[in-house]
């Protein structure tokens, strides 16, 4: 690429797979979820999306965990890989040269990147044990299910407060700054490589699980959803990072939805 410096070249050497990565994730996921889960919204439907998904549900079996982290993990390379963008550009800048291992100088972005997956792939596995139990629970005392909307508003607000907590960002610092990262956790070697990307893995998961368990818990991973927190994520990672102003905005987002599930609940049909 004639007239390109080096930065540039890298960061196109690096973005343009992850997004064609990201691209792939959100055709796979649109297959699955049509596919795979009963995402049926027609006319008739239950009002809260959540049990369009009760099916999904109905065994903790190996088989049936296995199916929906497929459709989880792939989502989250869908949704994250594009904030991972000068993450991995700057992995390829201080670390990949200082390597000595030859696997590591090869494939330790993609190792990284499986590390930083595993923490989402942990995630997906825990929201999954946890809105398992709630329809194992719903189905033991259903005079429950009289109180789902007053549920769902509440993970709406408990998301938005999260917003404005100082751990949440904290973590979003720590998440967002990849020069910082390298500085204090950096490795060598293949475990090396798999070790800091789960340890950046760990910060954005605890900057963004309520993200992710309103996709799932409210929305029931309906695309909309995906494509909405998928676009806060890249806003709030690559744009404005820790602004007062856009934590408040986000909240407030979350506020308002929490307020509509109770006043007008046939917004949720929706499938935000």
């Amino acid at each position: 690429m004639r007239g390109s410096n080096p930065t540039t070249r890298s960061r196109l050497s690096v973005g343009l797979p992850l997004l064609a990565l990201s691209l792939a994730g959100w055709l796979a996921s649109a297959f699955l979820l049509q596919n795979s889960l009963p995402m049926s919204m027609g006319f008739g439907a239950p009002v809260l999306p959540i049990s369009t998904m009760e099916s999904v549900f109905v065994s903790p079996s190996l088989g049936v965990i296995g199916s929906f982290l497929i459709v989880w993990i792939v989502g989250m390379v869908a949704m994250m890989f594009p904030a991972m963008i000068p993450v991995i550009t700057m992995y390829r800048a201080l670390m990949a040269k200082e390597e000595k291992s030859p696997i590591s100088r090869r494939y330790g972005a993609a190792i990284f990147l499986a590390g930083y997956l595993s923490l989402y792939l942990l995630l997906g596995a825990g929201l999954f044990g946890i809105v398992y139990l709630v329809f194992q629970l719903g189905s033991l005392a259903p005079w429950l299910s009289s109180y789902s909307l007053v549920a769902v508003a509440l993970v709406l607000f408990v998301a938005g407060v999260w917003q404005l907590t100082p751990l949440k960002e904290k973590s979003l610092a720590k998440c967002i700054s990849p020069m910082a990262f390298f500085m204090t956790h950096a490795e060598r070697g293949p475990t090396g490589a798999f070790r800091m990307g789960a340890s950046h893995g760990y910060y954005c998961v605890a900057c963004c699980w309520l993200y992710m368990l309103v996709m799932l818990a409210v929305a029931a991973m309906s695309l909309l959803s995906m494509v909405v927190l998928s676009g806060i994520i890249i806003v709030e990672k690559a744009f404005v990072g820790a602004s007062g102003w856009f934590r408040w905005l986000s909240a407030g987002l979350f506020f308002l939805l929490a307020a509509l599930t109770l006043l007008l609940p046939a917004t949720l049909a929706l499938g935000l």
